[in-house]
């Protein structure tokens, strides 16, 4: 199965970098076709540009940064999509958000058909029939009924809504993060590895 990794986290020497890893190596060691984009490692730019603004509409599948080409063939060619990062104020690492912005656009991830100025949304991409969502809160479970928890609600029905009709969910936390000893760090481990190690 070909994967796409979409990995956030500003420290390579975070326990973020060890959770990436661990996917990575579950999905390589399962036989998975693995790419890795590495937000801040290549000093991603999330911002959506006024000209990029201007061409929202129309630039999709001819889009000028090749960086974003680049990220929008790779995400057309991923059959399943996985998303590695921290849970911060009850949603997505900034980087993370505009790289849906910049990469999710009409005519790649959706198009937009309709008269009279109506817009109907239709799915484009087919190809992911897997998503899956792994990420660490600091704050504990019974929080998020309070808070929310945006960055899970984006990704397993905002994003979900644009693949597959039949596309799978899955969704890995580890809650109080910052309070989790070395055994339950590990266990989140293994579980991640071994979770992705059996993605059909």
């Amino acid at each position: 199965m070909r994967s796409l990794v979409v990995y956030a986290h500003p420290d390579p020497r975070s326990y973020g970098a060890a959770v990436r890893d661990r996917a990575v190596s579950g999905l390589t060691t399962a036989g998975h076709d693995v790419e890795l984009i590495d937000l801040y490692g290549i000093d991603y730019q999330p911002c959506l540009s006024a000209d990029e603004y201007g061409d929202y509409y129309t630039i999709g599948l001819d889009h000028t940064d090749p960086v974003v080409a680049g990220h929008i063939e790779q995400l057309r060619n991923a059959e399943a999509l996985i998303f590695v990062y921290p849970t911060w104020w009850s949603g997505l690492p900034a980087i993370l958000k505009g790289w849906l912005e910049r990469t999710m656009l009409p005519e790649v991830a959706f198009s937009l058909a309709g008269q009279d100025g109506a817009h109907q949304v239709t799915p484009l991409l087919d190809n992911v029939r897997r998503l899956i969502g792994i990420t660490t809160y600091g704050s504990p479970r019974p929080d998020l009924l309070v808070l929310g928890d945006a960055g899970r609600r984006t990704l397993t029905r905002t994003v979900r809504l644009m693949c597959h009709r039949r596309c799978r969910t899955s969704w890995l936390g580890l809650h109080r993060v910052d309070s989790a000893d070395a055994a339950r760090r590990a266990d989140f481990l293994h579980r991640v590895e071994s979770k992705v190690g059996n993605l059909r």
